[in-house]
């Protein structure tokens, strides 16, 4: 495991974290670009495509559907469930 992406991974982690704490928090989006957030899932989609024909560990599977998930989570609660 390379520790530079380890950390990566996990500042990455933290700051969608921070940012859906924020949303539900607040009951507001302000300050968040739904554009932007719309084009983070669709670049973590085309990105992890190939989540489904190579595998190379449980931990690179894990991040990539927690990327995944938590991009179209943020796109969810910005678009379908405005606060």
């Amino acid at each position: 495991m390379n520790i530079f992406r380890l950390a990566g991974d996990m500042t990455h982690l933290v700051s969608i974290l921070v940012l859906l704490l924020k949303i539900y928090a607040t009951k507001s989006c302000s300050g968040v670009s739904r554009k932007t957030q719309e084009l983070y899932a669709i670049v973590f989609l085309a990105r992890y495509l190939d989540l489904f024909t190579d595998f190379i560990s449980v931990y690179n599977s894990f991040m990539k559907v927690v990327f995944i998930a938590s991009s179209l989570a943020i796109v969810w609660c910005m678009r379908v469930h405005p606060m």
